[in-house]
């Protein structure tokens, strides 16, 4: 007797794949955003490593700008309003009257602290003559001394109360300072003006 082997056209021969996910599905990584995100990763730290070499080099480039001095033949002009000026008009010799004082810049060079000028009416005259310039930069700490003098007539540092005479060659009439503020030579210029006539006579401020 012959046996045949039955089979169970209903079962199943074996478990079919699972369908593909769904568009959109958050449970599955995509690629294309991972792709953007390493871009960025890349694009960010590419600039910082620009910005590494860039940060650097502006600096080294502004400490390698010079800062415009003071020349002979610069035309002296007003810092600042206090003696009756607008800054950058030029300053006459006629505007001091004995015992004033002011602040001027040379022309055109106001962005070096260092350029900043006190002139004194130590005597009536005309012109130049009876006028007194000296560095406005105290050389004990480097601040600027005030514009006008105290009542004796002398330039005062409002930092730390280091005195000046200016009818002395602005010497040290009160410490803490112990060198007096740098003289520059002056003389007349067009149509009244005054123009500084050579360099400083020592360092500027603290040295």
């Amino acid at each position: 007797m012959k046996h045949t082997l039955n089979l169970d056209k209903t079962a199943s021969p074996g478990r079919p794949p699972d369908p593909p996910p769904p568009p959109g599905d958050p449970s599955q990584p995509h690629r294309a955003s991972r792709r953007t995100l390493l871009s960025w990763m890349v694009g960010i730290a590419a600039g910082a490593f620009a910005v590494s070499f860039a940060v650097p080099a502006a600096a080294l480039k502004a400490l390698m700008l010079e800062k415009p001095v003071i020349a002979v033949g610069d035309v002296l002009t007003y810092a600042d309003t206090a003696s009756g000026g607008q800054p950058g008009q030029p300053f006459k010799a006629a505007d001091l009257a004995v015992g004033g004082s002011a602040q001027l810049f040379p022309m055109g060079k106001s962005d070096n602290q260092d350029n900043l000028l006190q002139v004194v009416r130590i005597a009536a005259s005309d012109g130049s003559a009876g006028l007194v310039a000296y560095s406005a930069i105290c050389t004990h700490l480097g601040c600027a001394v005030f514009e006008k003098l105290n009542r004796d007539g002398l330039i005062l540092c409002p930092c730390h109360g280091s005195i000046y005479d200016p009818a002395n060659h602005a010497a040290v009439r009160r410490g803490p300072s112990d060198r007096p503020l740098p003289g520059i030579a002056i003389a007349d210029g067009p149509n009244g003006t005054i123009i500084a006539n050579g360099p400083f006579d020592g360092p500027i401020g603290p040295q």
